[in-house]
């Protein structure tokens, strides 16, 4: 790192956000302190709204500019032997497009990797440094990939290649250095929520949108055989009785909890 001569003093790479304080509530302190920007980050189409529809609903409403970015093109997840993956991943690319509409998020950016073939590799990596620089999230919602005994490797690879495309790839200009012919500065995010997570420490009320939860997971019509949006509602309801029943006290289908990570910078 170059260091300022004596007695000028350093320039921030980061003029527009301060850092966040750890002991506040995460998103009021991006929201009073950074630009309100996040990336979604999932292997599927219906993981996002499955995990953090509710929460990225409530970004959109919130004001936030949310971006989205599935690692697959979900060409597998289907029981009809009919069904080729070319037209299956046509199907559930619209499907998403859809989805994120209804959540107010931006047109989906799918990379195109073979579903239940994503690698924890160099490429992924510099795929998701590229997206991290070009969008330059304060927020970065992803798969816990560090869970154990997680039983798919598209979302444990998604969740571990971008933990590790955020630090320390997108923020070294060392790393990926052709994302400088088209102008990209390195970046690092403040934080990151992560889904699917075996220890939640962090939750997010989601009462106000959560039918814009439920309408977008209803969006992925191939893998909702005919669910109404009545009886998605009393899912929700019931999986939080069950968690109640089991000694969960604050079980609630109106909340998405992550564990939460402070990046500092």
């Amino acid at each position: 790192m170059t260091t300022p001569p004596a007695g000028q003093p350093r320039t921030s790479r980061y003029p527009e956000a301060q850092n966040i304080d750890p002991a506040g509530d995460l998103l009021e302190e991006l929201e009073a302190k950074a630009p309100k920007r996040a990336l979604v980050v999932f292997a599927h189409p219906d993981d996002a709204e499955f995990t953090s529809g509710g929460t990225i609903a409530l970004l959109c409403a919130r004001g936030w500019d949310v971006n989205m970015v599935v690692t697959t093109s979900g060409n597998k997840g289907t029981k009809d032997p009919e069904v080729t993956p070319q037209y299956l991943a046509g199907v559930r690319e619209d499907e998403q497009r859809a989805a994120a509409a209804i959540c107010g998020a931006h047109e989906p950016i799918f990379l195109g990797f073979p579903d239940g073939y994503v690698q924890e590799d160099d490429e992924l990596r510099g795929l998701l440094v590229r997206q991290i620089r070009l969008h330059r999230p304060e927020l970065v919602i992803t798969w816990d990939g560090f869970r154990p005994g997680f039983n798919h490797r598209d979302h444990r690879n998604t969740g571990r290649a971008t933990y590790d495309a955020i630090y320390p790839a997108a923020d070294d200009h060392l790393y990926y250095t052709l994302d400088k012919d088209e102008d990209l500065e390195p970046f690092r995010p403040q934080a990151m929520l992560l889904a699917g997570t075996r220890d939640a420490d962090y939750h997010v009320d989601i009462t106000p949108v959560i039918r814009t939860k439920v309408r977008a997971i209803l969006a992925h019509v191939s893998q909702i055989h005919g669910r109404t949006e009545e009886q998605t509602m009393q899912m929700w309801e019931d999986r939080a009785k069950a968690a109640r029943e089991a000694g969960d006290e604050n079980a609630s289908p109106y909340r998405e909890s992550f564990t939460k990570v402070i990046l500092r910078r």
